[in-house]
């Protein structure tokens, strides 16, 4: 399969703050990889310096063949990677329709055609279009913003712990859009998920984080919980 993103010995972080080191994980076309890891392992920033929201001390992101270590985040967002962080990631004080239009500030061309195929994946969006997002519940709000960020048709999805703060069958619903989005869509997903027993179920592979290095990077069904334990076991992270 080909190579879609690439990180390539990778030193980031904030200010004087490293949080990645030395770290390599690539994406292939067709991929979901989960990054997984206790609490402050990086996940979150592996993400964001993908974006170009952390400052990049060493090593390369190659986007599609493309070098776009030294891009700001709205060229990235140009080259094809879309990004959905955990938190603020809807306008609260826009309707839907709003939001989704903002999301399609890149190509407002195309705002018509695309956004009746975020309705398909998503018909709730469709039905509260002229709702505030902030009178959204939590799921239609995750949907929302994954919605928003389809508007500018990615080559690449980065999605930032999905599932944070939603109750249990809300989350249910949030990966089975997030798979269905895949299938659709054929996007590849780069996905960093606190819920590891969701993102194993979803995922094919899986690169584990321990104090910003990988420490496993592997097929799904070459790994157990029991490994995972083994890498983080006092992390707090939830395996089930």
């Amino acid at each position: 399969m080909t190579d879609v993103l690439t990180l390539s010995r990778l030193t980031a972080g904030y200010g004087p703050i490293t949080v990645l080191d030395d770290l390599s994980l690539t994406l292939r076309a067709g991929e979901i990889v989960t990054v997984l890891g206790a609490n402050g392992s990086g996940k979150s920033t592996v993400l964001k310096t993908a974006m170009g929201l952390t400052r990049v001390r060493a090593g390369t992101i190659m986007l599609g063949g493309r070098d776009v270590t030294h891009l700001p985040a709205h060229g990235r967002a140009s080259a094809g990677l879309g990004y959905v962080p955990q938190t603020r990631n809807v306008f609260g004080d826009m309707s839907v329709a709003d939001n989704l239009r903002m999301g399609a500030y890149l190509r407002p061309k195309t705002f018509e055609r695309e956004v009746e195929k975020v309705f398909a994946l998503f018909p709730r969006l469709k039905e509260r279009r002229r709702a505030l997002a902030g009178n959204l519940s939590g799921g239609e709000r995750r949907m929302l913003a994954i919605g928003s960020t389809l508007l500018l048709e990615p080559s690449v999805l980065l999605l930032d712990e999905p599932s944070s703060d939603l109750a249990p069958a809300t989350v249910d619903l949030v990966f089975e859009a997030i798979a269905d989005v895949h299938k659709r869509l054929s996007i590849p997903i780069l996905l960093v998920e606190q819920n590891v027993a969701k993102a194993l179920a979803l995922a094919n592979r899986v690169c584990v984080l321990v104090r910003g290095r990988e420490a496993l990077d592997a097929p799904v069904g070459e790994v157990n919980t029991h490994d995972l334990h083994a890498l983080f076991l006092d992390g707090g992270v939830h395996t089930s």
